[in-house]
């Protein structure tokens, strides 16, 4: 195993506990906030089956600027630089050898910037908005990242109604695919466009581009863009439900609600219940073709003190999969390289939990099963389940700095005698946040 990828990114750990991101004071001024971040991921190890990536270092720089309000209005800049900036990964490599390509949004693994946030916001009482370039959460527009995130271009609005509900409207008109859109194309996907990125990446990453050319290969229409409406309504202090709906015109309706209720027990203990509904059906000219899909699920979680456990499951049905584009993962079944729920006619469940050793030390595990689906690539069809397991080691070594390592075990539908395509790949990783 290279030793050099793992000195270098424990360099950067440590380098990053005494960087410093604070307020800028000038002339004893407020003069708005400086936020830095510095993330290092190298891969320890991984199967040497061409398959499972077993190679690839790469580092995160993020430099974010937050002026001031002035009559309720600031500026957000956030500039983000990813790539092997060292220039630690394999010179070499052998024929078995594959890189992770999802670290980088340059196909030379050098470095690569984005202005990814440049946004004016406002807040004025319980009305607030946005314009411009954004990292847009939702349920269909985030996923896990690895180095540098997906942004979002548009404008939005949202209200406060009362303490009970608060709702939303937001414009998307383009978006810029981030580092591990490259592995939700490939890797987790495995060519179907249902893990949250529909095209092959790696020629478009890390520059803005029309939601259709994100959504469509070889698109060559123009579309307005994702049309967003949300409400958020809490019944109870201890309840609340999330409604979302997602119009991509020209290409789907998706309309997505989750819901969770806390019982609270003896001792500091707790439940919690959560269900959730997706459908998604073609509109207008289908450019992304017929779409007819509806995934259900449910999760409990047990809560004490010093740890948690959870049992979770998803049903899709419909005569399609789901058409996955813009980096959404709201289904509760899924991994770290595993998304099947999203795929045609996938019963999954998944079981897991966490305990904190100490304060600052915390270890994950969790193992899914993902039911033989219908979706097909190619000539390919699925051949029996797939499977992940997945465990983590956490040292939040302070406030600031934070070490993980993980490995995940994981076999495909799609495996055959002669292709093999199972993992058992192992991480570490460094955050460095303000």
């Amino acid at each position: 195993m290279p030793l050099k990828p793992i000195i270098t990114t424990l360099a950067f750990g440590m380098m990053a506990n005494v960087a410093y991101a604070k307020p800028m004071i000038i002339d004893g001024e407020d003069k708005g906030t400086l936020d830095f971040m510095v993330k290092a991921i190298t891969v320890l190890d991984g199967k040497n089956n061409n398959f499972d990536p077993n190679y690839g270092t790469a580092e995160l720089l993020k430099m974010k600027y937050t002026s001031v309000r002035w009559n309720g209005i600031n500026l957000v800049a956030g500039f983000y630089m990813d790539g092997d900036l060292l220039g630690n990964n394999l010179d070499n490599p052998s024929a078995q050898d594959r890189l992770a390509r999802g670290l980088y949004t340059s196909n030379d693994q050098g470095a690569n910037g984005l202005m990814g946030e440049l946004k004016l916001t406002g807040q004025h009482g319980d009305f607030g908005w946005f314009v411009g370039r954004t990292l847009f959460n939702s349920p269909l527009t985030t996923s896990a990242d690895s180095t540098m995130p997906s942004f979002h271009s548009g404008y939005g609005i949202d209200y406060k109604v009362n303490d009970s509900l608060r709702v939303s409207a937001t414009q998307i008109n383009r978006i810029a695919l981030g580092a591990r859109t490259a592995t939700e194309w490939s890797l987790i996907g495995e060519g179907t466009g249902t893990a949250g990125t529909a095209i092959n990446p790696t020629a478009t990453q890390a520059e803005f581009i029309s939601i259709a050319d994100a959504t469509i290969v070889n698109n060559t229409r123009k579309t307005n863009g994702i049309s967003i409406v949300n409400l958020e309504v809490k019944p109870t202090q201890a309840s609340q439900i999330s409604l979302w709906n997602y119009y991509a015109d020209d290409i789907s309706n998706n309309f997505y609600i989750n819901g969770e209720q806390k019982f609270k027990l003896a001792n500091q203990d707790s439940v919690k219940l959560q269900a959730q509904l997706l459908n998604q059906q073609e509109i207008g000219a289908a450019l992304g073709g017929q779409r007819d899909f509806n995934l259900l699920g449910a999760q409990a979680t047990y809560i004490k003190p010093t740890w948690s456990a959870y049992l979770a499951a998803n049903h899709s049905s419909g005569d399609s999969a789901m058409l996955n584009a813009w980096g959404g993962d709201p289904a509760y079944t899924s991994s770290t390289f595993s998304r099947n729920a999203y795929r045609e006619n996938v019963t999954a469940y998944k079981l897991g939990g966490q305990y904190k050793i100490t304060p600052n030390w915390i270890l994950a595990a969790s193992y899914a099963d993902y039911g033989q689906s219908d979706t097909t690539v190619g000539s390919l069809s699925a051949d029996t389940d797939a499977t992940e397991f997945d465990m983590s080691l956490t040292w939040k070594y302070s406030k600031a700095l934070t070490f993980k390592v993980f490995h995940a075990s994981r076999t495909s539908e799609y495996d055959t005698d002669s292709t093999d395509r199972t993992q058992a790949h192992s991480r570490l990783v460094v955050v460095w946040k303000y």
